[in-house]
């Protein structure tokens, strides 16, 4: 019988964050033990406390890789090509999927079951995640920081939205027509969408 080969202890234990990452995705915090972990990563609970000291540290890594992650994902529309609508298009759709597969931001939402040091970090997180999204809009525009994390943080529960619509969406054409609809409401407001004819006489 073939001895058994033993996993380089840097790779383990990238084997368990990522394990780890999938179970509080399905279960969120809370419903998640580090039992459940040591089951899904087929390891005793003895192997996985080795190298996380408890499920809070197991946690604030996840969020703190998924934050990352996220954080990546907004930074990186500063170069898409284009005008405003162009990346706020590509922006949801790029948060849309990540959101919708892994359903990453479930994690940073529902958060009073957590102590007050993970609460912390999350809200960290999401303030930077919040100027990054808003950069994008306001990139031309005289927008206070202060300003600039409401909008970024109104982006986010918009991607949540969007995200949830377009899993109930029936096909292709249902999602890009969703897409281009928040799109223009995001960039334009209501002034995105053309005036019915029979509206009535706006006052000047």
């Amino acid at each position: 019988m073939a001895p058994t080969v033993r996993m380089p202890r840097r790779e383990r234990r990238a084997q368990l964050l990522a394990i780890a990452t999938e179970v509080f995705r399905a279960r969120g915090y809370q419903g998640t033990s580090m039992d459940d972990i040591a089951a899904a990563a087929g390891v005793t609970k003895p192997v996985l406390y080795q190298h996380f000291t408890s499920k809070e540290t197991l946690y604030k890594e996840v969020i703190d890789v998924l934050g990352a992650s996220l954080l990546e994902v907004a930074r990186s529309l500063r170069d898409v090509p284009g005008p405003p609508q162009a990346r706020v298009e590509e922006g949801l759709r790029r948060f849309t999927e990540m959101v919708e597969v892994e359903n990453t931001l479930r994690l940073f939402t529902g958060r009073g079951d957590v102590s007050e040091e993970i609460e912390q970090q999350v809200a960290g997180l999401l303030d930077a995640l919040a100027l990054e999204v808003a950069g994008v809009l306001i990139a031309y525009r005289d927008v206070t920081p202060a300003h600039a994390r409401v909008i970024g943080r109104m982006m986010i529960a918009i991607a949540q939205s969007t995200a949830r619509l377009a899993h109930e969406a029936g096909d292709e054409a249902s999602r890009e027509d969703l897409l281009r609809t928040t799109t223009a409401l995001v960039v334009d407001g209501l002034t995105g969408f053309a005036l019915r004819e029979d509206a009535p006489a706006l006052a000047e």
